[in-house]
């Protein structure tokens, strides 16, 4: 009996180690290993692009005063009507300083009353303020100092009416009549002194002027090489005395510029594409290529023109720029986890326990990552929520890799 059971014993244990070996081949042949992390797909939207340097092109003229002491009405990029005065000619400097003074108490007005009319919400103060001074901050650095002016001048009233309560009304309103007698006064004097300067048509008003104007127009795009690009310079020519700035009028502007060698393969003309001026605040903008002088060989002449935000360009001429031929948005996911496998490109995802292959679609490759096709609907593409296997160890679809 003692035998009997000694037997039984070796054969249930013979079977447990064949079962054990069996386990441990099919974790060899079922498993990649512990050899292996996983990723998320991050969605992302990236363009093809290069950066350029060139210059913005628009319809202007030069506003000159007749008089020897003209003094501006209007801040940068400011909007202007037709027979709106922009200007006021005075034949002295104490006339010129009168002006000046009456325009800046003028200012002041407009700034006080805007501050004690507001102070019952200030929520759209605090908005209004932490947005100009991150706009200060950009300009500021990017040391765009006509912007920054004009920000200053539109931050100043916001922050008074943050300041004002309500005990501060009757000092405000006898702030706002010292300032009504006052206006009244100079006003009477600069009637004699300062003539106004309008303008015939409408459109922006800018206090840069850099001799291009009247030189580089868009009728100068129509014909201009690459050449004449490159000798811009040279046609630049001396600013007038006593201008006062400039009118810009339309509603398309245009950018010039020089493409590398091999760029112009990218696109033709009619084509869309995004321009962002580095540098600037103004958003990427959608721009149609007018104009492609094309040499396979060497460097080409691009121009691109854009209907919208002129008033942000007022004061740029010679910039920077980003442009973007294609833009592409899907799912960014390292190189080493798309894999070809029998003429199909996929991934390895992690489904419970096992790997599940998904075939993927590459629409673009920049450095380490590929952006792929995202699938919005069913679950046999590639998906946000799904995670990516990455190993180096072999992997087929089914197999067994976590426990």
């Amino acid at each position: 009996m003692k035998k009997q059971g000694e037997f039984y014993l070796k054969l249930t244990s013979i079977l447990l180690a064949v079962l054990l070996a069996v386990f441990l081949l099919c974790s060899i042949f079922l498993r990649s290993g512990e050899d292996y992390t996983t990723v998320a797909p991050v969605y992302c939207e990236v363009g093809d692009g290069l950066t350029v340097s060139g210059f913005v092109v628009r319809s202007e003229e030069l506003l000159v005063s007749s008089k020897p002491y003209p003094v501006a009405a209007l801040s940068e990029g400011q909007r202007v009507g037709s027979s709106q005065t922009v200007a006021y000619g005075c034949t002295t400097e104490d006339a010129a300083r009168d002006q000046r003074k009456l325009l800046e108490l003028q200012t002041q007005r407009d700034r006080l009353l805007f501050a004690a009319e507001g102070t019952s919400d200030l929520s759209a103060a605090d908005a209004s303020i932490a947005a100009n001074i991150i706009r200060l901050s950009a300009q500021t650095a990017s040391q765009s100092f006509s912007r920054m002016q004009a920000t200053c001048a539109a931050l100043e009233p916001y922050i008074l009416q943050r300041s004002l309560t309500g005990s501060d009304a009757a000092r405000t309103q006898a702030r706002l009549s010292n300032l009504d007698e006052d206006i009244a006064a100079l006003r009477a004097l600069c009637a004699e002194e300062a003539v106004p300067i309008t303008v015939s048509q409408a459109g922006y008003f800018s206090l840069v002027t850099d001799g291009f104007e009247g030189v580089l127009t868009p009728e100068l795009l129509e014909g201009m090489s690459l050449s004449d690009l490159r000798a811009l310079d040279s046609r630049r020519a001396a600013v007038p005395e006593r201008t006062i700035g400039r009118l810009i009028f339309g509603q398309k502007w245009y950018l010039v510029c020089e493409l590398p060698e091999g760029a112009a393969d990218r696109c033709a003309v009619g084509d869309t594409l995004l321009l962002t001026l580095l540098g600037e605040e103004m958003t990427a903008q959608p721009v149609q290529i007018e104009r492609l002088v094309a040499d396979p060989d060497r460097a080409s002449l691009l121009v691109v023109s854009c209907s919208e935000r002129l008033q942000d360009v007022t004061a740029l001429r010679a910039v920077t720029a980003s442009l973007s031929f294609h833009s592409y948005e899907g799912l960014r996911v390292p190189k080493e986890a798309v894999r070809e496998e029998d003429g199909e490109t996929g991934v390895y995802v992690l489904i419970g326990a096992k790997a599940r292959w998904k075939p993927v679609e590459i629409l673009f490759e920049y450095k380490d990552y590929y952006i792929l096709r995202q699938e919005t609907a069913g679950t046999d593409g590639l998906r946000a929520d799904d995670a990516v296997i990455l190993t180096e160890e072999p992997i087929q679809d089914g197999s067994v890799i976590a426990e």
